[in-house]
Parts: structure tokens; sequence; C-alpha cells
């Protein structure tokens, strides 16, 4: 198991393949293990880091909450640490927030970066969003509840129609050897929810594809669109198909827009 030390924090962290680096950053309670299924394509063109955000997988939990732009800073330090720098960036989800605060605090660490279903502030409809999984997480509900509760979602009506895989995937999710805790869930919620990007995007001049799937629910196109808009240097694309979780229901449409893009 691979870790380092930084900002106090041990940060557990993975690579693989050859080439140019490139940093994938995780969403909301997930760990490296939500980029399993893009690795094997994007490590035969870079060298790919995967890591734990603080709060989940094997990283440190610290008493939160965890402020998006600390997030950032943890990921430019694993960066440095690691002496890959400057490296091609990808961020989904909470990553997206991870990322742009990158591109804005530790602009000279990244190339490229690609914003995969992102926003650059909450709306009242995910703040009820994160309420209601906030509420079931401190219930103790069942893990499987708490998966199948939030697929409507992410996935679009395609997955959503098949209970079967549907069921499958909660139970994939659940069985994950290193759950996220319901401190690190809080802590890293606690961040995402206070976070508006919007006054210093501006300021970020790294060249950044902002990628969104037209289905995208809980983070609409219009979200996306606002940061492409804000952005010096961004581009919005739109895929036809695919919602939040996109790169699991599309991944080959996703993949492909991520790597023409860096490429």
């Amino acid at each position: 198991m691979a870790t380092a030390t930084v900002n106090g924090v041990s940060l557990h962290y993975e690579t693989a393949g050859e080439g140019p680096p490139l940093l994938l950053i995780a969403g909301l309670g997930a760990n490296s293990a939500a980029w399993a299924g893009a690795v094997p394509v994007l490590s035969s063109r870079f060298t790919v880091i995967t890591f734990d955000n603080r709060g989940v997988g094997r990283s440190s939990v610290p008493p939160g909450p965890y402020p998006v732009d600390l997030l950032g800073d943890d990921a430019a330090a694993l960066v440095t640490s690691l002496g890959l720098g400057p490296v091609a960036a990808v961020g989904w989800s909470l990553g997206a927030s991870v990322l742009q605060s990158m591109l804005v605090r530790h602009g000279s660490l990244v190339t490229k970066a690609v914003l995969l279903n992102g926003f650059p502030s909450y709306t009242p409809i995910q703040d009820a969003w994160l309420d209601a999984g906030l509420a079931l997480r401190r219930a103790d509900a069942d893990p499987l509840a708490v998966g199948v509760s939030g697929m409507a979602w992410v996935f679009t009506p395609r997955v959503l129609t098949d209970h079967e895989t549907l069921v499958e995937q909660a139970k994939l999710a659940a069985s994950d050897p290193y759950p996220t805790s319901l401190a690190g869930f809080e802590a890293q919620a606690a961040g995402l929810r206070g976070y508006d990007s919007r006054a210093l995007l501006p300021t970020a001049t790294t060249p950044t594809l902002v990628l969104a799937g037209a289905e995208d629910v809980l983070t609409p196109v219009s979200q996306s669109a606002e940061m492409a808009a804000l952005l010096p240097q961004g581009s919005l694309r739109v895929l036809p198909r695919g919602g939040h979780a996109m790169l699991l229901e599309y991944p080959d449409d996703t993949l492909a827009a991520i790597t023409a893009f860096l490429s």
C-alpha cells in the first residue's frame, strides 16, 4: 500500500501505466476504486495516479469539516511529493470542485483539466439531496438502501428500469472493503456544500474541458455551461447520453472525450 503524508494526513495512492502523468480525483464519499473501470483504458496512454481524498478509503479521517480548498491543497501536495508534476487532471463531481480549487490556487501544477459532471456552487436542490443522504447515513440505514436511494440521481432511465443491474451495482458498492465512515462523509459534505468557485474561476488560466452529460439531473448542464463561461480557457462539451454517473453507464463515450482533449 502506497501512502504519502501531506498537510498532516496520510493519503493512499496508486499509480498505473506509463506516459504523461494524469491525476484522477474522485467524488463525494468515493475512494480511488471509483476509477476502476477507467484506469485500464487511461493507463495505456498515461501514468495514472488515483488516490483517496482525506476522509475516505485508506486515507486519514481527521476531524472535519474539510473545506474544498483544503482537499485541493492535499491533491496539490500529493503531486508535489510524488515529483510527477505538472499533471493533467480529471475531477468527477466533488473531484471537479477539488480540481477547480487546484486551478485557482495551484494552477502551475496542472497542464490540462477536465471537470466531469461538476458545478460551481450548490443549488437548493443539491442541498436537499445531500441532506437526504446524510439523514439516511445518520440513521444507520442499510448500505444497500443508501445506495439504491441515490441511483435515480446519477443513472439514466436506461439503467433505472433494469432492476437486476441496479441491485448488482448497489451490492458492489456496499461490498467496498474500505467503506466511507459517517464522519468522513459528513466532513466532505460540509466542505462541498459551502464551496463557491464563481468569483475566482476567471483567474484560472489552465486549458479546461467542462464535460457534462445531457441527462445529468444532479449537476445539470446549465452548471457546466456556467463554469465554462467563467474559465478564460474553458470549453464545454455535452455528450448526448449519460447522467451524473456517465463514466459508469457510458464509459467508452466518456473516456473517448477525455482522452481526445488530453491528447
